[in-house]
């Protein structure tokens, strides 16, 4: 009985503080508004959902000490029998923006407010629109008038307000406008448009990748037959084409729109389309001859394959002349491109009798012997095509005192051009002559910021330089960097003469293309790979954060789980390497977080093909390298059966090929800018300073070995 009176006691106790607990809530805790009335259900939970109500009022009275409190939690909740299927949406946003109240609160409280959470309705919120400091007062007026439309018809607005600023040159401020459309609320009629603005801007913007992107998507999720819209679409694609460096495609799409209904003289495209096509390999074109059914694009690569087939001026005219037979009414043949249009004459200029003037003996001789005998393989395989072979006759530099002896040796022997010398000190010091008594194609550069030259240009008459430059790799890089879309680069590079001159060269071209280096940095190779690579991705800032981080919180109890990054401001990483570093900077960017940024190499970080698994770890990596290694012509092939002991000097028998290959062609070049000549080292083109620019294939690695042009 003892027993029974001692449990009733405590069973009072109990509900008489359950009592007690309840009071208190119902002081503390006050509903805000009722709860919604919710159709019951057999699942449905009884109790109302209750809203605290936080007041920060300040008081006068002081307070009272705070009593300790035990929260105990005895409602376990149900996420399926809360609300029905109905109710949750309106719950969850319910919810986020209860948190973002709370969050404010939290963060930010003034004085003397009473701060209840509510969930504003729609009329409560406020559109915030912040003027563009870029744009003049009227159209800034104009644009907030747009704003204060209804959003469902405020999209047609932007669209066009967008288009009205670009046309303008405010492409800034348009891709801005473009941003803010909604592309639900557009009517579907003007998505091609939003399409072509879109393209436009980016165009203008410097772009051209993107620009590609969106009128790709133009061209499929929104086409047009209207000939004005093909016209405008194409007339897109062709300029971002030739931006991105798509030769091929911008063809393409110039043969199509020279040959669209509304084009009244589809001539006035022919010197785009020639300039476009003199930059398409010989197998690329040949695969286009096959694959395409229009009879205009046909005649336009087969006219385009004439310089490339026949090297020889005198081959070239007479397949142009039979090319003109088989097509009498091509657009090509009322006024042929480029240098065609003076075929005749040029030929008339060439020289006949060539001068080689290479050292056979000495320091250079062994340079000198490899660059006369690719001179002279590319004179015997032009003989075999039957063309006119001129008179050609060897100095040996390495035997005169100086090259005043050269010119009056060649003066006396009638010579037309002298080809060399090869020595840059020699180049130099005719670089500083007034005039050369007889024209001159020196296999060597002028270097770029030679006193004088820079400024002024090579005011030298009759000579052109000719040869390969790591700054014509560097700008290629830039170029092509450029057209891939990427804005901020790492440039990595060893503690070597050559890879310095290469990153400085580079750093300049992505600069004035308006790129920006986020970091570039130099290595010896000696073990401080992944130094240099934390010290430009920065990876050893995060570090530093993750040691600040431990130290704040030690003795805390808390346990730190951290995981280093690097910065993610970088596009692309820029490498000048040789293989061997080259083969462990790429794996140590894997393992420092960077394995899927692009990395861009000069040729130096090719050693040349292989049976082996030795550059499995240059997977990915583009590179750029002369199409006589990476794509093996028929001469190179027949060079290194003949001399395979002189592998090393195999650049300079390119070079040697490529300098028989331009004599006949200098006139033309000089004359016509836009006029190239598709050599073993690359594609060839000069400037106005009668530098001989070069622009070699791409190649990538991929499992091990390498895939020739990736794009």
């Amino acid at each position: 009985m003892t027993l029974n009176l001692h449990y009733c006691f405590r069973l009072i106790c109990i509900l008489c503080g359950l009592v007690f607990l309840s009071a208190c809530q119902h002081q503390n805790l006050v509903p805000i508004s009722p709860a919604p009335q919710m159709p019951a259900t057999s699942n449905q939970s009884a109790e109302s959902a209750i809203v605290i109500a936080i007041d920060l009022t300040q008081k006068k009275t002081p307070p009272s000490p705070p009593a300790k409190t035990t929260i105990k939690d005895d409602t376990k909740i149900n996420a399926s029998s809360s609300y029905n299927q109905a109710s949750k949406p309106n719950q969850r946003k319910s919810n986020a923006i209860n948190n973002q109240n709370l969050t404010t609160l939290l963060t930010k409280t003034p004085a003397k407010t009473a701060i209840r959470l509510q969930t504003p309705t729609d009329k409560d919120i406020v559109e915030i629109i912040e003027m563009d400091p870029t744009l003049p007062k009227y159209l800034n007026a104009e644009l907030q008038k747009i704003y204060q439309k209804p959003k469902a018809v405020r999209q047609e607005y932007l669209l066009t307000m967008a288009n009205k600023i670009l046309t303008m040159s405010y492409a800034k401020s348009s891709a801005r406008l473009l941003n803010q459309i909604d592309l639900d609320l557009l009517p579907e009629s003007l998505l091609g448009r939003y399409f072509e603005v879109r393209a436009e801007t980016e165009l203008m913007l410097g772009d051209s990748f993107s620009a590609i992107v969106w009128l790709h998507q133009a061209q499929v999720l929104a086409p047009s037959e209207d000939t004005y819209e093909t016209t405008k679409r194409l007339t897109l694609k062709v300029q971002a084409y030739e931006a991105n460096g798509l030769a091929l495609a911008a063809a393409k799409s110039l043969i199509v729109l020279s040959q669209l209904p509304n084009t009244s003289n589809p001539s006035q495209y022919n010197e785009r389309i020639w300039s476009a096509l003199t930059q398409i390999s010989t197998n690329k074109l040949r695969e286009s001859v096959s694959k395409t059914n229009s009879d205009i694009a046909r005649a336009w690569y087969n006219l385009a394959l004439l310089p490339l087939l026949h090297h020889d001026l005198d081959l070239q005219l007479a397949a142009l002349q039979q090319w003109q037979q088989q097509w009498p009414s091509h657009p090509a043949t009322i006024k042929f491109p480029g240098a065609l249009a003076n075929l005749a004459d040029l030929r008339a200029q060439q020289p006949k009798r060539i001068a080689l003037a290479m050292p056979l003996h000495g320091r250079l001789g062994k340079v000198g012997q490899a660059v006369m005998d690719g001179f002279m393989a590319a004179r015997f395989e032009a003989q075999e095509s039957l063309s006119v072979i001129p008179y050609i006759k060897i100095y040996d530099t390495s035997l005169l005192s100086n090259l005043d002896l050269l010119y009056l040796q060649a003066s006396a022997d009638q010579m037309d051009m002298i080809i060399g010398p090869i020595d840059k000190n020699k180049v130099i010091e005719l670089s500083e002559k007034d005039a050369l008594t007889i024209p001159t194609l020196a296999l060597n550069y002028i270097p770029l910021k030679t006193k004088g030259i820079a400024a002024s240009g090579n005011t030298t008459i009759n000579l052109i330089q000719f040869g390969l430059a790591v700054e014509d790799e560097a700008y290629q890089i830039a170029m092509r960097s450029l057209a891939n879309g990427h804005k901020r680069i790492v440039i990595l590079h060893q503690d070597q003469p050559w890879a310095t001159k290469a990153a400085e060269h580079f750093y300049d071209s992505w600069v004035e293309m308006g790129g920006e280096i986020a970091s570039q940095v130099s290595f010896s190779g000696a073990g401080d790979h992944s130094k240099i690579i934390t010290q430009a991705l920065q990876i050893d800032h995060s570090h530093e954060r993750i040691k600040i981080l431990k130290k704040h919180l030690r003795g805390s109890g808390n346990i730190v789980k951290s995981e280093p990054r690097r910065r993610q401001d970088v596009d692309a990483i820029v490498l000048f390497s040789l293989p061997t570093d080259g083969r462990q900077i790429i794996p140590t960017l894997a393992f420092h977080y960077a394995a899927n940024l692009p990395v861009y190499a000069s040729h130096h970080i090719y050693q040349g093909p292989t049976n082996t698994s030795r550059d499995r770890d240059l997977e990915r990596v583009m590179f750029t390298e002369l199409p006589w290694l990476i794509e093996q012509p028929t001469i190179q092939q027949k060079i290194s059966q003949q001399w395979p002991d002189r592998e090393r000097y195999t650049r300079l028998f390119a070079i040697g090929v490529d300098a028989f290959r331009l004599f006949p062609r200098l006139e033309q070049l000089q004359a016509f800018t836009n006029s190239r000549v598709h050599g073993v080292t690359g594609l060839l083109q000069m400037n106005n300073q009668g530098r001989i620019f070069t622009q070699s294939s791409w190649g990538q690695f991929k499992g091990g070995k390498v895939v020739i042009d990736p794009r």
